[in-house]
């Protein structure tokens, strides 16, 4: 087994690596966006989008790094009441928003995918519309207050039911009880709150990909029964479909980390399963940020200039479900 000390060297180097990337990933896509308006006084719906989401896991990621740095440089961090209140207000307002702005993307790629002949059922929501969009990222942030104000209640709430009833209560209530009773609160409102943003982001993504992989389907038996037909957009169907996939799975990783590390919380002497959730949590907002930057050709060119590297640029195809189409209104 390691020694304490060499698990905590490497438990900060991770968190490190993690906080660099994704500081400078989303810090990247947000100033960009930024310069972007500057120079045309508009912004099409994706990028105020990404944008909205990239903002807030440029937060997430400072305050999921800072909590990993202090939880082994300032080892009494957790002892603090005032403190740890005030890191739960400030994630469950973040964390939300990173939630509910993930299934704006989410979805706004599925009627995006509707906009071009499939699930045209779809087509009514017109989510593309830029007169839409930010009304539903401001009732986003309004949701996410909402869930706030809830945990802040409730722990007000119950902490004048116990200071009403008897001094001698008080008295007799430690810090961990009092710290196990805020995480308490925090997973509860956390789950009830993250339960809308969770299915609407589930359903919308389930259904893109079955319909990029139908669709893919269809395009590989054409090319089989007819040799000539060659479709030039089964490759940008493939790298969207692989972008879908790879932005459900880590969307569910970090939900789950996140629960388990609120969970463990409680229980301060189970070391291992916090580092080990904290950490895949505070991945997240860096990984697939770093995907989008991959996947969209603006961001993708301006990176690549930063760093001089080489870009192969490519026609876009007629009919494409990637990244090229969707950053367009």
């Amino acid at each position: 087994m390691p020694s304490p000390l060499l698990k905590a060297i490497f438990y900060l180097i991770i968190s490190a690596i993690e906080l660099s990337a994704g500081v400078v990933a989303n810090g990247f896509i947000v100033g960009l966006n930024c310069i972007g308006w500057a120079k045309s006084r508009a912004l099409s719906s994706y990028e105020k989008i990404i944008t909205s989401l990239a903002l807030s896991r440029f937060f997430l990621q400072l305050l999921l790094s800072s909590d990993n740095f202090l939880s082994k440089i300032y080892a009494g961090f957790y002892g603090m009441i005032q403190a740890l209140v005030s890191y739960v207000l400030i994630w469950i307002f973040i964390n939300q928003a990173s939630l509910c702005f993930a299934s704006c993307l989410s979805v706004f790629y599925c009627v995006k995918i509707a906009n071009q002949s499939l699930f045209s059922w779809l087509g009514p929501l017109k989510l593309r519309n830029a007169k839409l969009v930010p009304w539903l990222l401001l009732c986003s942030m309004l949701y996410c207050l909402v869930t706030t104000v809830s945990y802040n209640f409730f722990r007000y709430f119950n902490w004048m039911i116990l200071s009403h009833n008897s001094t001698d209560t008080l008295r007799n209530l430690t810090k961990s009880h009092i710290k196990e009773s805020l995480i308490q609160y925090a997973f509860l409102i956390r789950s009830l709150g993250s339960i809308f943003p969770l299915i609407l982001f589930v359903a919308s993504s389930i259904l893109l990909i079955i319909s990029l992989w139908r669709h893919i389907r269809k395009m590989k038996l054409n090319s089989d029964f007819i040799p000539s037909f060659r479709n030039p957009s089964t490759e940008a169907c493939m790298h969207a479909l692989e972008s879908m996939v790879s932005f459900f799975i880590l969307y569910n990783i970090y939900y789950v980390a996140t629960t388990c590390s609120i969970g463990n919380m409680s229980d301060f002497s189970d070391e291992w399963k916090i580092m080990v959730s904290t950490a895949v949590s505070a991945a997240y907002p860096s990984v697939h940020s770093i995907i989008l930057i991959i996947g969209n050709p603006k961001l993708k060119l301006a990176s690549a200039r930063i760093l001089h590297l080489p870009v192969k640029t490519r026609k876009r195809p007629p009919y494409s479900f990637s990244h090229d189409t969707v950053s367009e209104d």
